[in-house]
């Protein structure tokens, strides 16, 4: 960026020549302004405040050393000044070094070495702006390091103190907000982070650790102990600047000073644990509406590992995903603490696993079956966990179910036997399984495997085929029948014959 360069003589031929005969841009300059007295000379360079001012000493009204005095004497020591005069008494040039002026030529200038001037007060400009922008940073620097010391609550050094009570200053109000974001994606989401909120007076923005980051914010404008709509506003433009992946957000308590920030990060750290139990993402958590809400214990962990257990055990799937279901309602319903949620899930995931070992032969490349995640991984919510217990299920009743039917060829056919020879009797599912010594649902699904319908649909087809069979002998009642091949009651005889022949009994016998 060009340094700007104002021009002040009361001839106005000089002042063409100067803006004509020096290559201001190939130097790094432009000319911003032209004047003709030390007065308007202030009122431009007050407006413009331009980092170089070539002035002429004799001019009306106000001349060169008194504007450049009067300059001085407001508080402004880093303008360059360049002094042209006709005058080549010392008193003036021992004046003008006393106002800090950086060159000073004679009238008419040798072109060359105004141009070498000129290229002298560009160095130094770029040198004074090199060391400034360095020591911006490095100032930076120690305020974020402060900042992180006053988020963690550590015991801050006598300048830290002065420094949080300087940038305290700065606001009526300070809050935290908490972002938690994977550390594979932390990359692009800080860079989204500084497109949105960095250049913003009031705004830091801190890593904490490689998934969680503080948005340090001060409200200028007082107001009541909630968010100011400026920052929510803020907040949500980036939250939905980050739906392309997932991130968490937790607004903490309001305070007053940055040496208490450190209780708005405790209490959005309190915030950012509820993210847990929500369903949607880039959502944002505020500790004022949520500080009521307490998290609880779960003393029925043990009964639910011996029920998923169970279920793989007897191969029932249905008994499986009831469980599952019942540890997400639970879950949820008695707001169990995320840690302890994460903990359970994963130990129980650990323990399917253990028994799936134990199913499989050394060289099976089931061996590794699912994937569990680490405990901490922060991001992981109830509803990944649940759907991790979902998923894991599936593949392993696939494989159980796999091996058994294999195993069962033999004795499905020995079932099937059974049925057909005393279908006529009250035979149930329940009944079969206590002869075969297996579980219902496990018996039911090993039946629908080999005949391609339930146990159910096998034994009615059975009665009502006897029944066909009974009726065109002509000899038995219908509810004679019905009693014969294995039913107590009428009525249900009656409507499952209908429901396979498409007629009553008594149509039947017309046929």
């Amino acid at each position: 960026m060009a340094f700007r360069a104002l021009l002040i003589d009361d001839e106005p031929w000089a002042l063409e020549g100067l803006q004509l005969w020096i290559p201001w841009e190939s130097l790094g300059f432009e000319v911003c302004a032209m004047c003709g007295n030390g007065a308007e000379g202030l009122e431009r360079m007050e407006e413009l405040q331009p980092d170089l001012v070539m002035v002429d000493i004799q001019m009306p009204i106000m001349n060169g050393l008194e504007m450049i005095e009067e300059w001085r004497r407001r508080g402004n020591w880093s303008t360059k000044f360049i002094i042209l005069t006709g005058y080549s008494d010392f008193e003036f040039a021992r004046k003008a070094l006393k106002f800090k002026v950086s060159g000073y030529l004679l009238k008419p200038l040798d072109e060359e070495q105004a141009e070498s001037e000129i290229r002298m007060m560009g160095m130094e400009l770029m040198k004074e702006r090199e060391q400034l922008y360095i020591g911006q940073i490095a100032l930076r620097e120690q305020e974020m390091l402060t900042m992180k010391q006053a988020l963690l609550g550590k015991v801050l050094s006598a300048e830290g103190t002065q420094l949080m009570q300087s940038l305290s200053q700065s606001a009526e109000s300070w809050i935290v907000c908490l972002v938690q974001v994977s550390e594979k994606e932390f990359g692009r989401w800080s860079s989204l982070a500084s497109e949105i909120l960095n250049g913003r007076d009031g705004i830091y923005i801190i890593r904490m650790r490689n998934d969680l980051v503080s948005i340090v914010f001060g409200d200028v404008s007082p107001g009541p102990q909630r968010t100011s709509g400026n920052f929510r506003k803020q907040l949500e433009t980036l939250a939905r600047r980050l739906a392309g992946f997932r991130t968490y957000m937790a607004i903490g308590s309001t305070e007053s000073s940055l040496h208490h920030i450190s209780n708005s990060r405790i209490t959005a750290e309190k915030a950012l644990l509820h993210a847990f139990y929500e369903a949607e993402e880039n959502s944002i958590m505020d500790y004022a509406d949520i500080q009521n809400h307490d998290f609880q214990r779960h003393n029925q962990q043990v009964e639910l590992i011996e029920r998923v257990l169970g279920a793989l055990q007897l191969i029932d799937y249905a008994n499986y995903q009831s469980a599952v279901e019942f540890i997400e309602q639970s879950f949820r319903q008695m707001r169990v603490h995320p840690d302890e949620a994460r903990k359970f899930v994963i130990y129980l995931l650990h323990e399917i696993r253990a028994y799936m070992r134990a199913q499989m032969a050394e060289d099976s490349e089931n061996y590794h079956m699912f994937e569990i995640p680490d405990l901490d991984e922060e991001l992981l919510t109830l509803d990944d966990l649940i759907g991790m217990l979902h998923s894991c299920g599936r593949v392993c009743f696939e494989f159980l179910l796999k091996e058994s039917v294999f195993e069962a060829q033999g004795i499905v056919q020995e079932i099937n036997d059974y049925i057909h020879t005393h279908y006529q009797e009250g035979l149930t599912i329940k009944l079969l399984s206590e002869r075969f010594f297996l579980h219902p649902a496990y018996l039911g699904q090993l039946l629908i495997r080999k005949n391609g319908i339930g146990f159910n649909e096998l034994l009615h087809n059975l009665r009502v085929e006897e029944a066909c069979r009974l009726l065109q002998m002509n000899q038995y009642k219908n509810s004679e029948i019905s009693e014969k091949v294995g039913y107590a009651n009428y009525h249900h005889f009656l409507k499952q014959f209908e429901k396979r022949m498409g007629m009553s009994p008594n149509e039947y016998k017309k046929t």
